[in-house]
Protein backbone atom coordinates (compact mmCIF):
# COMPACT_ATOMS: atom_id res chain seq x y z
CA UNK A 1 0.00 0.00 0.00
CA UNK A 2 1.54 3.22 -0.85
CA UNK A 3 1.58 6.19 1.77
CA UNK A 4 -1.50 8.72 1.98
CA UNK A 5 0.50 11.78 4.12
CA UNK A 6 4.54 10.07 3.91
CA UNK A 7 6.79 11.08 1.09
CA UNK A 8 7.78 7.83 -1.04
CA UNK A 9 9.26 8.15 -4.83
CA UNK A 10 6.94 7.18 -7.40
CA UNK A 11 9.25 4.41 -8.48
CA UNK A 12 12.50 2.43 -7.09
CA UNK A 13 14.69 2.69 -4.01
CA UNK A 14 14.34 5.31 -1.75
CA UNK A 15 16.69 5.23 1.83
CA UNK A 16 18.77 7.83 3.64
CA UNK A 17 16.87 11.72 3.50
CA UNK A 18 19.89 13.65 2.14
CA UNK A 19 20.63 17.79 1.61
CA UNK A 20 17.73 19.13 3.55
CA UNK A 21 18.13 22.42 2.32
CA UNK A 22 15.15 25.60 2.35
CA UNK A 23 15.86 27.90 -0.42
CA UNK A 24 13.67 29.78 -2.33
CA UNK A 25 10.47 29.26 -0.60
CA UNK A 26 10.51 25.78 -1.54
CA UNK A 27 11.80 22.97 1.32
CA UNK A 28 14.21 20.43 -0.72
CA UNK A 29 14.35 17.05 0.14
CA UNK A 30 17.32 14.98 -1.44
CA UNK A 31 17.67 11.58 -0.29
CA UNK A 32 19.66 7.83 -1.13
CA UNK A 33 17.74 7.24 -4.58
CA UNK A 34 18.53 3.90 -7.26
CA UNK A 35 17.22 5.02 -10.14
CA UNK A 36 17.59 1.75 -12.12
CA UNK A 37 15.49 -0.18 -9.17
CA UNK A 38 13.68 -0.83 -6.10
CA UNK A 39 16.90 -2.73 -4.98
CA UNK A 40 20.25 -1.22 -3.32
CA UNK A 41 22.39 0.28 -6.05
CA UNK A 42 23.61 2.76 -7.99
CA UNK A 43 23.11 5.31 -5.39
CA UNK A 44 22.22 8.85 -6.73
CA UNK A 45 20.43 11.76 -5.08
CA UNK A 46 16.82 11.97 -5.66
CA UNK A 47 14.93 14.86 -5.23
CA UNK A 48 11.66 16.24 -4.14
CA UNK A 49 10.34 19.73 -3.41
CA UNK A 50 7.16 20.96 -1.31
CA UNK A 51 5.89 24.78 -0.17
CA UNK A 52 4.61 23.74 3.45
CA UNK A 53 6.19 19.94 4.35
CA UNK A 54 2.86 18.16 3.44
CA UNK A 55 2.43 17.76 -0.12
CA UNK A 56 5.98 17.13 -2.69
CA UNK A 57 6.67 17.08 -5.74
CA UNK A 58 8.88 14.40 -7.00
CA UNK A 59 11.14 15.95 -9.56
CA UNK A 60 14.42 14.56 -11.84
CA UNK A 61 17.34 13.07 -10.05
CA UNK A 62 19.30 15.39 -8.77
CA UNK A 63 23.13 14.09 -8.69
CA UNK A 64 23.50 10.79 -10.37
CA UNK A 65 26.27 8.28 -10.31
CA UNK A 66 29.05 8.02 -12.71
CA UNK A 67 31.57 5.72 -14.20
CA UNK A 68 33.71 6.14 -11.11
CA UNK A 69 31.82 6.95 -7.82
CA UNK A 70 28.02 6.04 -6.48
CA UNK A 71 26.63 9.32 -4.59
CA UNK A 72 26.33 8.13 -0.73
CA UNK A 73 24.56 10.74 2.10
CA UNK A 74 24.91 14.14 2.39
CA UNK A 75 24.00 17.54 2.91
CA UNK A 76 23.27 20.88 0.91
CA UNK A 77 23.26 24.26 2.01
CA UNK A 78 22.57 27.61 0.13
CA UNK A 79 25.66 30.11 -0.59
CA UNK A 80 24.22 33.50 -0.07
CA UNK A 81 27.42 35.48 -0.33
CA UNK A 82 29.34 32.82 -3.15
CA UNK A 83 31.79 32.06 -0.65
CA UNK A 84 32.46 28.34 -2.56
CA UNK A 85 32.70 30.44 -6.24
CA UNK A 86 29.53 29.69 -7.77
CA UNK A 87 27.82 32.30 -7.48
CA UNK A 88 25.70 34.09 -5.22
CA UNK A 89 22.98 32.24 -3.38
CA UNK A 90 23.98 28.79 -5.27
CA UNK A 91 22.83 25.76 -3.57
CA UNK A 92 25.71 23.50 -3.02
CA UNK A 93 25.72 20.12 -2.18
CA UNK A 94 28.80 18.26 -0.05
CA UNK A 95 28.44 14.23 -0.20
CA UNK A 96 30.33 11.20 0.18
CA UNK A 97 31.56 9.65 -3.01
CA UNK A 98 32.11 5.90 -2.80
CA UNK A 99 34.23 4.33 -5.40
CA UNK A 100 32.15 2.29 -7.93
CA UNK A 101 34.68 -0.45 -8.75
CA UNK A 102 37.67 -1.67 -7.25
CA UNK A 103 39.21 -1.05 -3.61
CA UNK A 104 36.62 0.39 -1.41
CA UNK A 105 37.24 4.71 -1.05
CA UNK A 106 35.10 7.06 0.53
CA UNK A 107 35.74 10.39 0.48
CA UNK A 108 33.85 13.85 0.76
CA UNK A 109 32.59 15.70 -2.65
CA UNK A 110 30.91 18.54 -3.71
CA UNK A 111 28.14 19.84 -6.37
CA UNK A 112 26.53 23.06 -7.16
CA UNK A 113 23.20 24.42 -8.58
CA UNK A 114 22.77 28.12 -9.75
CA UNK A 115 18.75 27.53 -10.95
CA UNK A 116 17.20 26.53 -7.56
CA UNK A 117 18.64 22.78 -7.46
CA UNK A 118 17.27 21.75 -10.79
CA UNK A 119 20.16 20.92 -12.73
CA UNK A 120 23.69 20.22 -10.75
CA UNK A 121 27.17 20.16 -11.35
CA UNK A 122 30.04 18.35 -10.03
CA UNK A 123 33.10 20.40 -8.87
CA UNK A 124 35.71 19.33 -11.05
CA UNK A 125 38.40 19.83 -8.02
CA UNK A 126 36.34 16.77 -6.25
CA UNK A 127 37.43 15.32 -3.97
CA UNK A 128 37.62 18.19 -1.51
CA UNK A 129 38.01 15.96 1.84
CA UNK A 130 40.24 12.43 1.32
CA UNK A 131 41.41 10.55 3.64
CA UNK A 132 42.41 7.82 1.99
CA UNK A 133 40.37 5.06 3.41
CA UNK A 134 37.21 3.25 3.09
CA UNK A 135 34.60 3.59 5.52
CA UNK A 136 34.67 8.27 5.89
CA UNK A 137 31.16 9.38 5.10
CA UNK A 138 28.00 11.32 5.39
CA UNK A 139 29.13 14.66 5.50
CA UNK A 140 26.77 16.92 7.80
CA UNK A 141 27.42 20.47 6.94
CA UNK A 142 26.22 24.07 8.81
CA UNK A 143 27.05 27.71 8.92
CA UNK A 144 27.91 28.48 12.39
CA UNK A 145 27.21 32.08 12.89
CA UNK A 146 29.75 32.59 15.88
CA UNK A 147 32.88 31.87 14.02
CA UNK A 148 31.43 32.90 10.94
CA UNK A 149 32.61 29.75 8.84
CA UNK A 150 30.93 26.43 7.52
CA UNK A 151 31.20 23.25 9.99
CA UNK A 152 31.08 19.65 8.80
CA UNK A 153 30.40 16.93 11.15
CA UNK A 154 31.23 13.23 9.55
CA UNK A 155 31.70 9.40 10.74
CA UNK A 156 34.56 7.71 10.47
CA UNK A 157 31.96 4.67 10.65
CA UNK A 158 33.98 1.82 11.37
CA UNK A 159 35.76 3.16 14.04
CA UNK A 160 32.74 4.57 15.63
CA UNK A 161 33.83 8.36 15.86
CA UNK A 162 33.44 11.65 14.00
CA UNK A 163 35.45 14.48 13.22
CA UNK A 164 34.85 17.97 13.20
CA UNK A 165 36.29 19.84 9.90
CA UNK A 166 35.80 24.07 9.40
CA UNK A 167 36.11 25.80 6.12
CA UNK A 168 35.31 29.13 4.67
CA UNK A 169 34.85 28.37 1.41
CA UNK A 170 33.03 24.64 1.66
CA UNK A 171 36.26 23.34 -0.58
CA UNK A 172 38.94 23.67 1.71
CA UNK A 173 38.30 22.01 4.88
CA UNK A 174 40.72 22.21 8.06
CA UNK A 175 39.83 19.32 11.20
CA UNK A 176 38.87 20.80 13.98
CA UNK A 177 38.02 17.76 16.32
CA UNK A 178 36.44 14.42 17.17
CA UNK A 179 33.37 13.70 18.96
CA UNK A 180 34.26 9.81 20.30
CA UNK A 181 31.80 7.25 20.42
CA UNK A 182 33.03 6.44 24.00
CA UNK A 183 30.15 3.99 26.03
CA UNK A 184 28.10 4.21 22.62
CA UNK A 185 25.74 0.94 21.76
CA UNK A 186 26.16 -1.38 18.62
CA UNK A 187 28.93 -0.23 15.46
CA UNK A 188 29.34 1.28 12.37
CA UNK A 189 28.38 4.66 12.14
CA UNK A 190 26.82 6.49 9.86
CA UNK A 191 24.55 10.27 8.89
CA UNK A 192 25.58 12.29 12.16
CA UNK A 193 23.72 15.21 12.89
CA UNK A 194 25.53 18.28 14.78
CA UNK A 195 22.47 21.02 15.83
CA UNK A 196 21.55 23.47 18.33
CA UNK A 197 18.28 23.17 19.62
CA UNK A 198 16.12 25.37 21.98
CA UNK A 199 15.48 23.87 25.13
CA UNK A 200 11.72 23.89 26.10
CA UNK A 201 10.57 26.77 28.79
CA UNK A 202 14.08 28.19 29.50
CA UNK A 203 15.07 30.40 26.46
CA UNK A 204 18.18 28.49 26.68
CA UNK A 205 20.10 26.57 23.45
CA UNK A 206 22.22 22.85 23.53
CA UNK A 207 23.42 21.31 21.32
CA UNK A 208 22.48 17.70 19.92
CA UNK A 209 24.85 14.81 18.37
CA UNK A 210 23.29 12.09 16.98
CA UNK A 211 24.47 9.45 14.90
CA UNK A 212 23.27 6.03 13.29
CA UNK A 213 24.26 2.78 14.32
CA UNK A 214 24.11 0.31 11.63
CA UNK A 215 24.08 -3.27 13.32
CA UNK A 216 23.50 -3.97 17.38
CA UNK A 217 22.07 -0.66 17.74
CA UNK A 218 18.95 0.19 20.02
CA UNK A 219 15.41 0.41 18.11
CA UNK A 220 16.31 1.55 14.94
CA UNK A 221 19.91 2.86 15.47
CA UNK A 222 19.47 6.56 16.12
CA UNK A 223 21.22 7.58 19.32
CA UNK A 224 22.26 10.95 20.76
CA UNK A 225 23.97 12.85 22.68
CA UNK A 226 23.61 16.33 24.08
CA UNK A 227 25.99 19.45 25.20
CA UNK A 228 27.66 22.23 24.35
CA UNK A 229 29.90 23.39 20.93
CA UNK A 230 31.93 26.59 21.09
CA UNK A 231 32.75 26.08 16.88
CA UNK A 232 35.64 23.76 17.61
CA UNK A 233 34.73 21.02 20.43
CA UNK A 234 31.70 19.24 20.75
CA UNK A 235 31.52 18.80 24.94
CA UNK A 236 28.57 15.91 25.86
CA UNK A 237 27.25 16.70 29.14
CA UNK A 238 27.56 14.32 31.70
CA UNK A 239 31.30 12.59 33.12
CA UNK A 240 33.26 12.05 30.46
CA UNK A 241 34.24 8.18 31.62
CA UNK A 242 30.50 7.92 31.17
CA UNK A 243 28.59 10.11 28.21
CA UNK A 244 24.86 9.29 28.08
CA UNK A 245 23.39 7.71 25.32
CA UNK A 246 19.64 8.08 24.58
CA UNK A 247 17.70 6.63 21.86
CA UNK A 248 15.89 9.11 19.41
CA UNK A 249 13.37 6.34 18.10
CA UNK A 250 12.25 3.15 19.91
CA UNK A 251 10.62 1.52 16.90
CA UNK A 252 12.47 -0.55 13.62
CA UNK A 253 12.31 1.43 10.72
CA UNK A 254 13.79 5.26 11.83
CA UNK A 255 16.97 5.39 10.07
CA UNK A 256 19.44 8.42 8.88
CA UNK A 257 17.47 11.11 10.41
CA UNK A 258 18.94 14.48 9.67
CA UNK A 259 17.57 18.20 9.79
CA UNK A 260 16.65 21.52 7.97
CA UNK A 261 18.86 23.18 10.09
CA UNK A 262 16.90 26.58 8.98
CA UNK A 263 14.20 27.92 8.87
CA UNK A 264 12.66 27.44 12.49
CA UNK A 265 9.23 27.89 14.37
CA UNK A 266 8.07 30.60 16.66
CA UNK A 267 9.33 28.28 19.15
CA UNK A 268 13.30 27.76 17.35
CA UNK A 269 12.58 24.27 16.54
CA UNK A 270 13.81 23.09 13.20
CA UNK A 271 12.47 20.17 11.45
CA UNK A 272 13.88 16.53 10.72
CA UNK A 273 12.66 13.48 8.76
CA UNK A 274 14.15 10.22 8.72
CA UNK A 275 14.04 6.56 6.36
CA UNK A 276 11.00 4.76 7.16
CA UNK A 277 13.21 1.22 6.73
CA UNK A 278 16.03 -0.57 7.98
CA UNK A 279 18.55 -2.32 6.06
CA UNK A 280 18.47 -5.57 7.74
CA UNK A 281 15.35 -6.53 5.84
CA UNK A 282 14.54 -4.16 3.93
CA UNK A 283 15.84 -5.66 0.66
CA UNK A 284 13.76 -9.04 1.31
CA UNK A 285 10.33 -6.93 1.40
CA UNK A 286 7.94 -8.08 -2.03
CA UNK A 287 8.11 -6.09 -4.70
CA UNK A 288 5.90 -3.47 -5.73
CA UNK A 289 7.53 -1.00 -7.81
CA UNK A 290 9.43 1.34 -5.65
CA UNK A 291 10.13 0.24 -1.66
CA UNK A 292 11.08 3.36 0.69
CA UNK A 293 9.40 6.04 2.21
CA UNK A 294 10.23 8.96 4.93
CA UNK A 295 8.72 9.69 8.17
CA UNK A 296 6.39 12.67 9.20
CA UNK A 297 8.54 15.75 9.49
CA UNK A 298 8.97 16.58 13.33
CA UNK A 299 9.84 19.29 14.99
CA UNK A 300 12.54 18.79 17.40
CA UNK A 301 13.74 20.58 20.77
CA UNK A 302 14.98 19.68 23.95
CA UNK A 303 13.35 19.17 27.70
CA UNK A 304 15.45 19.28 30.64
CA UNK A 305 14.34 16.63 33.14
CA UNK A 306 16.81 16.05 36.31
CA UNK A 307 20.26 16.44 35.44
CA UNK A 308 19.84 15.36 31.36
CA UNK A 309 18.30 17.14 28.28
CA UNK A 310 15.72 15.17 26.49
CA UNK A 311 14.74 14.95 22.28
CA UNK A 312 11.06 16.11 22.29
CA UNK A 313 9.65 15.53 18.90
CA UNK A 314 5.98 16.69 17.31
CA UNK A 315 5.00 16.17 13.59
CA UNK A 316 4.92 19.01 11.95
CA UNK A 317 1.01 20.45 11.83
CA UNK A 318 1.00 21.22 8.26
CA UNK A 319 1.98 17.93 7.51
CA UNK A 320 -1.04 16.03 9.21
CA UNK A 321 -3.36 18.47 9.16
CA UNK A 322 -5.66 16.47 6.49
CA UNK A 323 -5.34 13.51 8.38
CA UNK A 324 -8.77 11.84 9.43
CA UNK A 325 -9.05 10.70 13.34
CA UNK A 326 -10.39 7.39 14.00
CA UNK A 327 -11.92 6.35 17.26
CA UNK A 328 -10.01 3.88 18.97
CA UNK A 329 -13.29 1.14 19.14
CA UNK A 330 -14.58 2.37 15.48
CA UNK A 331 -14.43 -1.58 15.02
CA UNK A 332 -12.80 -0.84 11.74
CA UNK A 333 -9.95 1.89 10.04
CA UNK A 334 -8.56 3.14 6.99
CA UNK A 335 -5.02 3.01 5.68
CA UNK A 336 -4.82 7.01 7.12
CA UNK A 337 -5.82 7.67 10.12
CA UNK A 338 -4.93 9.55 13.69
CA UNK A 339 -5.69 7.48 16.66
CA UNK A 340 -5.61 8.38 19.97
CA UNK A 341 -4.83 6.47 23.46
CA UNK A 342 -5.42 8.28 26.47
CA UNK A 343 -3.37 9.06 29.06
CA UNK A 344 -3.68 6.65 32.58
CA UNK A 345 -5.43 4.22 30.45
CA UNK A 346 -4.08 0.43 29.90
CA UNK A 347 -5.57 -0.51 26.62
CA UNK A 348 -4.64 -2.41 24.00
CA UNK A 349 -5.43 -2.01 20.22
CA UNK A 350 -5.05 -4.07 17.28
CA UNK A 351 -5.23 -3.81 13.75
CA UNK A 352 -5.81 -6.82 11.23
CA UNK A 353 -6.22 -7.00 7.77
CA UNK A 354 -7.63 -10.23 6.22
CA UNK A 355 -4.27 -12.22 5.22
CA UNK A 356 -4.03 -12.01 9.29
CA UNK A 357 -1.02 -9.44 9.55
CA UNK A 358 -1.49 -7.90 13.01
CA UNK A 359 -0.19 -4.69 14.80
CA UNK A 360 -0.71 -4.68 18.40
CA UNK A 361 -0.12 -1.65 20.38
CA UNK A 362 -0.37 -2.17 24.33
CA UNK A 363 -0.13 0.43 26.90
CA UNK A 364 0.62 -0.57 30.27
CA UNK A 365 1.29 1.86 33.32
CA UNK A 366 4.83 3.69 31.55
CA UNK A 367 5.55 0.36 29.64
CA UNK A 368 4.46 0.75 25.71
CA UNK A 369 4.78 -2.43 23.33
CA UNK A 370 4.46 -2.53 19.57
CA UNK A 371 4.37 -5.99 18.34
CA UNK A 372 4.24 -6.41 14.62
CA UNK A 373 3.14 -9.82 12.76
CA UNK A 374 3.15 -10.90 9.27
CA UNK A 375 2.38 -14.86 8.25
CA UNK A 376 3.56 -13.67 4.41
CA UNK A 377 6.79 -12.03 5.53
CA UNK A 378 8.14 -13.35 8.53
CA UNK A 379 11.21 -11.81 9.04
CA UNK A 380 9.14 -8.55 9.85
CA UNK A 381 8.07 -10.10 12.86
CA UNK A 382 9.44 -7.68 15.67
CA UNK A 383 8.60 -6.63 19.04
CA UNK A 384 9.32 -2.79 20.07
CA UNK A 385 8.88 -1.33 23.18
CA UNK A 386 9.59 1.90 25.26
CA UNK A 387 8.44 4.10 28.38
CA UNK A 388 6.29 6.77 28.18
CA UNK A 389 5.35 9.02 30.97
CA UNK A 390 1.82 7.92 32.28
CA UNK A 391 0.20 10.94 31.94
CA UNK A 392 0.74 11.79 28.62
CA UNK A 393 -1.04 10.52 25.68
CA UNK A 394 -0.36 8.66 22.78
CA UNK A 395 -1.36 9.31 19.15
CA UNK A 396 -0.28 6.43 16.30
CA UNK A 397 -0.11 8.43 12.75
CA UNK A 398 -1.11 5.46 10.66
CA UNK A 399 -0.83 5.44 7.37
CA UNK A 400 0.27 2.88 3.99
CA UNK A 401 3.02 0.87 5.26
CA UNK A 402 4.04 2.73 8.59
CA UNK A 403 2.69 3.14 12.05
CA UNK A 404 4.48 6.22 14.29
CA UNK A 405 3.74 6.20 17.71
CA UNK A 406 4.30 9.99 19.41
CA UNK A 407 3.27 10.65 22.56
CA UNK A 408 1.72 14.07 23.27
CA UNK A 409 4.40 15.29 25.26
CA UNK A 410 6.75 14.06 22.36
CA UNK A 411 9.02 12.37 24.81
CA UNK A 412 8.27 8.94 23.27
CA UNK A 413 8.72 7.68 19.79
CA UNK A 414 8.57 4.27 18.00
CA UNK A 415 8.17 3.98 14.49
CA UNK A 416 7.68 0.82 12.32
CA UNK A 417 6.62 -0.28 9.04
CA UNK A 418 3.69 -3.09 8.56
CA UNK A 419 2.44 -4.41 5.17
CA UNK A 420 -1.19 -4.70 6.33
CA UNK A 421 -3.74 -4.36 3.34
CA UNK A 422 -6.59 -3.36 2.08
CA UNK A 423 -8.54 -0.57 2.46
CA UNK A 424 -10.85 -1.55 5.84
CA UNK A 425 -8.67 -2.84 8.52
CA UNK A 426 -10.13 -4.45 11.85
CA UNK A 427 -9.60 -2.42 14.62
CA UNK A 428 -10.04 -3.23 18.05
CA UNK A 429 -9.71 -1.87 21.27
CA UNK A 430 -10.13 -3.44 25.11
CA UNK A 431 -8.76 -3.38 28.57
CA UNK A 432 -5.46 -4.56 28.18
CA UNK A 433 -4.47 -8.33 30.22
CA UNK A 434 -2.32 -7.87 33.66
CA UNK A 435 0.93 -6.39 33.38
CA UNK A 436 3.76 -8.94 32.24
CA UNK A 437 5.88 -10.41 34.99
Amino acid sequence: MRPNYHYAPAANWLSDPNGLVYHGGEWHLFYQYNPQGEDWGHMSWGHAISADLADWQELSVAIAEDARDMIFSGSAVADPRGLAGFGCDALIAIYTAAAAHGPAHQSQALAWSGDDGRSWHKFSGNPVLDLGIADFRDPNVFWHAGTQRWIMVVALSAENRALLYASQDLKHWDQLSEIPGTGAPGRIWECPLLIELPVESTGETRWLFKIDVLHDGPGSGAIYQTGTFDGTRFQPDGPAHKPLWQIADHGRDFYAAVAWHEPRDAAGRPVWIGWMGNHAYQGQLPRQGWRGAMSLPRRISLLRQGDRYVLRQAPEPASVAAVARVAPDAGVCGQAARIDLAAHQDRVLTLADSEGRLLVIERRGDLLVCTRRDRQSPFLDAVCSARLDPAAGLVLWLDGGSAELLSDDGLTALTVQHRLAGEALSLRHAVAAAART
